[in-house]
């Protein structure tokens, strides 16, 4: 895999003295460990890549590399900790794993954007990113055109068999070849069922993706706001962005979401306002949404393990725990390792925020 021969050079460019054995030992770890983790995973997987606090990769995590190395004794902390998270994920990611969305729709948000980069792999989160539309864009994916299923050779052998004088002049005969035609001819009904359904089921969830992003596109060219009632245009900017975040990323039927998020979230934050906002800082934005609303969707979340992956939802539920007062701002700062000073566009927080949505929303499967 390339994510293991990009390991050995990971190595050198941390300044890692690693003995070229240990590290063909840590690499027969690293595939062992992403032929064998599940989903749940994940989240301590990304924290550990990231360098963020809060959440550590479980200790399943670190048997594949003990059992291969009895000496090995990397702390959670370490460098070589994210360097070997950060293989790991690479190699997921590239043998496209069961969970492999869920796994680059956390990285990606995780990463907010850039701002919080791998420890140790410069390429891991450009690889997140490529997964990710991948996963998007295959949902985007029309049927094929569906075959014939002829019938078997069997059943024409025993229709041809039930022909014949000898077939027909002696009962025994007959009754025999009737009976294998009979067989043969409802093993085939039954094929021909099967594969009718099949069919039949492929259109209809075809339909139905039909019909969610038709709901979809209402949705963004009236401009309105269904959970409360009135017109994203009659809200502050930022406050627009979360709720119309929030909203969109409940009409999406796939851990991945929506390739054209972005453009459909700068759509809904464009219409009816007569010019482009200007940044906010984070600490500006979390204050920004109504605080009941933030209480109700955020405010627990932000007490969570995972707070660290979802930095907007948790500056947004620190605040409205705190009434908006400043107390709030040392924590976030702990948690996220993110300066509440950092500048942001209603754009920027509604794609954050719907990824953020989408995250949790499968953390809770």
């Amino acid at each position: 895999m390339e994510a293991i021969k990009r390991m050995g050079v990971l190595y050198g460019k941390l300044g890692l003295a690693t003995q070229a054995a240990l590290i063909e030992a840590r690499g027969q770890g690293v595939l062992a460990a992403s032929e064998s983790i599940s989903a749940e995973h994940v989240p301590g997987l990304v924290s550990c890549a990231l360098g963020l606090k809060g959440m550590e990769a479980d200790e399943k995590f670190w048997t594949f590399f003990s059992e291969k190395d009895p000496t090995f004794d990397v702390a959670p902390q370490d460098k070589e900790a994210a360097l070997l998270a950060a293989s790991t994920i690479a190699c997921c990611l590239e043998a496209k794993c069961n969970f492999a969305d869920y796994l680059s729709l956390c990285l990606v948000t995780a990463s907010f954007g850039g701002v919080r980069p791998a420890v140790a792999d410069g390429e891991l989160l450009s690889l997140a990113e490529h997964a990710l539309a991948a996963a998007q864009s295959a949902s985007n994916e029309v049927p094929k055109d569906r075959t014939y299923s002829k019938q078997p050779s069997a059943l024409t052998d025993s229709l041809e068999n039930l022909a014949q004088p000898a077939a027909r002049q002696q009962p025994a005969n007959g009754i025999q070849h009737a009976h294998a035609a009979l067989a043969e001819l409802a093993t085939y009904a039954e094929a021909s069922a099967l594969a009718a359904a099949r069919n039949d089921n492929a259109i209809l969830a075809y339909l139905r993706k039909l019909e969610s992003e038709m709901r979809v596109y209402w949705w963004v060219n009236s401009g309105w706001s269904i959970d409360t009632g009135k017109p994203f245009a009659s809200f502050p900017p930022i406050e627009a962005a979360v709720l119309a975040a929030k909203e969109l990323a409940e009409k999406s039927a796939t851990t991945a979401g929506l390739f054209a998020a972005p453009a459909l979230l700068a759509m809904v934050l464009e219409k009816g306002r007569p010019r482009k906002e200007k940044p906010l800082s984070i600490a500006e934005a979390a204050t920004a949404p109504n605080r009941k609303w933030r209480q109700t969707h955020c405010a627990a979340v932000a007490q969570t393990a995972v707070a660290s992956l979802v930095p907007i939802t948790t500056a947004l539920g620190l605040a409205a725990a705190s009434d908006d007062a400043s107390d709030w701002q040392p924590r976030f700062e702990r948690v996220t390792g993110l300066s509440l000073a950092t500048g942001i566009t209603p754009e920027q927080v509604a794609i954050q925020v719907y990824r953020e949505r989408l995250l949790l929303s499968a953390l809770d499967e």
